[in-house]
């Protein structure tokens, strides 16, 4: 959150203009994360250059900082919550011996709903475990930590003690200085002019006002600026990157009239339906709101960002809302009204990483309103990204890799950042479902899908069904927030029904948003034996599904692949993995030389799951090819012909362990395919289903998906999968999953079913809840559906052990889960369980666990 600049008694310190010749890293941008990422390299021991074209700290969002950092309390992401815990250390220690302004407040959290109540337990829950959460259950205790509010129609309130406030300017600058005694070369008055690129798209160097600098390794971290610098060579003339600011106001006032009986240590105050945020100190009052309806997206002209007037009749709304919880506010003079511009990104996370456009050109921005709250954290994993070739947590979801170059349109981006900036300050983002910049990407039948009932949800700008209802052309096609419900969501019984139809007939699931790639070539074989830990070297035809794991035996991707010639291949894995599979394939064919093309064909096919126990019966009416079980049985790809058209890809893979295919259909032929499929099912009483149906059918048979269970930091024998991996050849991270294998492992992943959880009332597993074991926490819940046939709601949950998971650590102890505050006893395993089956004709490779 910015205002204007913070008065601080540091004068500005003079660092130098001068340039190195070569170094090993330059960073571009002396605010507080540029600051941050050289004070981290050069502790590690690198030679870095920091360029800033006005002053450290002086520019950008961090001059204009009110110096509220937010507590690791507020983030769903795991990288997020470690890099604020990171941040918050950092900060303290260098206040302790810099001496700046450095106040640990906390924060008040304020509701006056039901809903705002279950979010403030949902926190509650969370904080027994990370800690700094104090609940406040008495209105005369709010009065007492904050007398000037107004608490009458306070339903509930909580407390977070390690929410700080700060003196930004000169913690930037003292990072800058620490950073500079580390061996750091810091320049203002400097501005980098182009980012020039040699063999591969390889920065080789850095053009600036004041001369070339040879460095193999370029950090934007420009903040509004970032992705608008020059790189040479590059198609657009510069990165695309998926980020816009936003403009919102702050009003920055004089100390409350009864400041008096307040000091700067009074907790800054969030009201969370009101989504305004207050910090009264004895020095001065800070006031700013996040509705969406004060928003605005920045504008350019000539390439650069436009300065706006502050607009009263914009921030009325938010005032009022200051003024209904602290009503003396009402009684202060005017203050000022600052405009403020932050970075923001289409999804509401940061955004950090090495851009697969340019080799050696890292991103570290997008802090979406949080940058003072993660820079300290984003330094330090930055910095290990770059030295170590990897950082140490899981960053999948904050990567720069998760985005498209379609996503760093300009009027797709302006249209989204408004609402997203609206979520700064929200606890639940990544259930948030946008309702503004949609239909980016549709698959040719959305039409028919709409007009069937669907109501859309989005996957990186993909529009997928999310479940139907009745057809009806006035009713609303895009979903909101899919999580957090109190008693069963709005579309609970859409998807019990397309649930039935699924296991009990035949339902037909969109999955055209999943990556598609086409591998070809001499050496297509060989690079993905060595890729995969599965063996793929099997019968044309055939199916196989496998992880690509890292140099620790961690998932890089989950996906299948179709054998469809002697050299050639087809691949399905995880939307929103489209650029990270596709760099990770290109990276190791370049290291190794392969001989390989790659090609993503994601655009280029619609995707339609036909699942179910009719299903076989379907899809033989369908076309002439033999679809019985010797002729097709599961982990099989054809191509066929359906109706007119022809070229269909069939692979007997349903994704949720129900006999079914999957029809990969060329665009051009999609619609006439489609409709051949729901004329035919009429006899069968085909039901369209929605991507909620495949989650409730596969989190009930405990598969794991990629991005939503495991990622980077679990390996196949920790998901209960190492029985699809082929240890008699080499590929990577073999080395890794052997160790586990003879050693044991220290996590795994588990089922969990609640016995005594009542859908109609109780609130849903939203993910993160935390798995105790005797009353000592020793997990956490990654993903949870109802399952209909076991009747009882279900998670997956991840285990943790430091000496090792035993089986009878598992089987013995009583077990529970809290969820918003209220405790659930469970019962646990660690395979999946048996459900009976209309019909059941799956290999055992297909099982979820072994």
């Amino acid at each position: 959150m910015t205002v204007s600049r913070f008065v601080h008694s540091l004068s500005k310190r003079g660092f130098s203009s001068r340039l190195s010749a070569s170094t090993d890293v330059v960073v571009c941008g002396g605010g507080i994360a540029g600051s941050s990422i050289a004070y981290h390299l050069a502790r590690r021991g690198k030679r870095v250059c920091l360029i800033e074209k006005h002053s450290i700290g002086g520019a950008g969002a961090t001059a204009k900082c009110g110096g509220l950092v937010s507590s690791p309390l507020i983030w769903d992401d795991p990288a997020c919550e470690h890099m604020a815990r990171r941040s918050l250390n950092l900060y303290e220690h260098l206040a302790d011996i810099k001496g700046f302004e450095y106040i640990k407040c906390g924060r008040l959290y304020l509701t006056t709903t039901d809903r705002g109540l279950s979010s403030i337990d949902r926190l509650l829950s969370k904080g027994k475990v990370i800690g700094g959460v104090e609940k406040v259950d008495h209105k005369s205790d709010l009065s007492s930590m904050m007398p000037v509010l107004n608490i009458k129609d306070v339903k509930g309130a909580l407390f977070s003690t390690e929410d700080v406030c700060l003196d930004p300017v000169a913690l930037c600058q003292e990072l800058a200085a620490e950073a500079a005694l580390a061996g750091a070369r810091i320049s203002e008055g400097v501005t980098v002019t182009e980012v020039l690129l040699g063999h591969d798209r390889q920065v080789y160097a850095v053009d600036t006002s004041e001369g070339l600098i040879e460095t193999k390794t370029f950090v934007d971290a420009s903040g509004i600026w970032s992705g608008h610098i020059s790189v040479k060579n590059l198609p657009h003339g510069r990165v695309q990157l998926a980020s816009f600011p936003a403009i919102y106001q702050n009003l920055l006032s004089e100390r409350l009239p009864s400041a008096s009986i307040l000091s700067n240590d009074q907790p800054i105050v969030y009201d969370m339906d009101r989504n305004v945020v207050i910090h009264a100190g004895s020095n001065r009052t800070l006031i700013a709101g996040f509705n969406e309806e004060s928003m605005r997206a920045a504008s350019k002209k000539d390439d650069k960002w436009m300065e706006t007037r502050h607009d009263w009749d914009l921030f009325q709304g938010s005032l009022g809302d200051g003024i209904s919880r602290i009503p003396m506010i009402g009684s202060m003079k005017v203050g000022e009204l600052s405009n403020c511009l932050e970075s923001y990104s289409p999804d509401g996370a940061c955004t950090i990483g090495e851009s697969s456009q340019a080799k050696g050109y890292f991103v570290a921005g997008t802090f979406c309103g949080q940058g003072l709250s993660l820079a300290g954290g984003v330094g330090e994993v930055v910095s290990e990204w770059i030295v170590d070739g990897r950082p140490s947590i899981d960053v999948s979801r904050i990567d720069v890799a998760r985005f498209l170059e379609l996503h760093a349109n300009q009027q797709y981006l302006s249209e989204r950042i408004p609402e997203v900036a609206s979520l700064t300050y929200r606890s639940t983002k990544t259930a948030h479902q946008f309702h503004s910049a949609r239909n980016l990407r549709m698959s040719p039948i959305y039409h028919q899908l709409k007009a069937a009932g669907a109501v859309f949800g989005e996957t990186m700008g993909y529009e997928r069904p999310l479940w139907f209802e009745s057809k009806g052309p006035e009713k609303s096609v895009y979903s909101a927030s899919e999580r957090g419900h109190i008693g069963k969501a709005p579309w609970f019984n859409h998807v019990e029904k397309e649930y039935a139809a699924c296991r009990e007939r035949v339902g037909l699931i969109d999955m055209s948003s999943f990556t598609k790639f086409e591998i070809s070539g001499p050496d297509a074989v060989s690079h993905l034996q060595y890729l995969c830990s599965a063996d793929i070297d099997r019968p044309i035809g055939t199916t196989v599904f496998t992880g690509m794991q890292n140099e620790s035996g961690g998932y890089v991707s989950d996906c299948t692949l179709s054998r469809l010639g002697d050299e050639s291949f087809f691949m399905v894995a995880p939307t929103i993995q489209q650029d990270r599979v596709f760099n990770w394939m290109s990276k190791w064919a370049h290291i190794r030389k392969a001989k390989v093309h790659i090609q993503d064909v994601t655009a280029a096919y619609t995707a339609l799951d036909v699942v179910g126990p009719l299903s076989r019966h379907l899809l033989s009416d369908l076309t002439d090819e033999s679809v019985s079980p010797t002729s097709f049985p599961s982990f099989r790809c054809k191509e066929i012909n359906i109706g007119m058209g022809v070229g269909v890809r069939a692979i007997s893979v349903s994704h949720c362990g129900e006999l079914g295919w999957v029809l990969y259909i060329p665009n051009e032929q999609a619609q006439n395919v489609y409709e051949r499929i729901v004329e035919a099912g009429r006899e069968y009483s085909l039901q369209h289903a929605g991507y909620y149906t495949l989650r409730h059918l596969r989190i009930e048979k405990f598969y794991v998906y990629w991005g939503q269970d495991i990622d980077a930091t679990v390996t196949p024998v920790e998901c209960g999968r190492s029985f699809r991996v082929h240890l008699q050849k080499d590929f990577i991270g073999k080395a890794a999953i052997e160790r586990q294998m003879e050693s044991g492992i220290y996590k795994r992943f588990v089922h969990l079913l609640m016995d005594d959880f009542d859908p109609s009332r109780e609130p849903s597993p939203i993910g993160g809840e935390f798995v105790y074991r005797d009353g000592i926490m020793v997990g956490h819940v990654t993903s949870s559906a109802y399952g209909f046939t076991l009747g009882t709601q279900v998670c997956i949950a991840v285990i943790h052990k430091d000496d090792g998971i035993s089986m009878p650590f598992l089987t013995t102890g009583k077990w529970h889960i809290e969820i918003a505050g209220r405790k659930y006893g469970i019962r646990i395993s660690p395979h999946s369980p048996s459900l009976p089956m209309e019909s059941s004709e799956q290999p055992n490779h297909y099982r979820p666990t072994q």
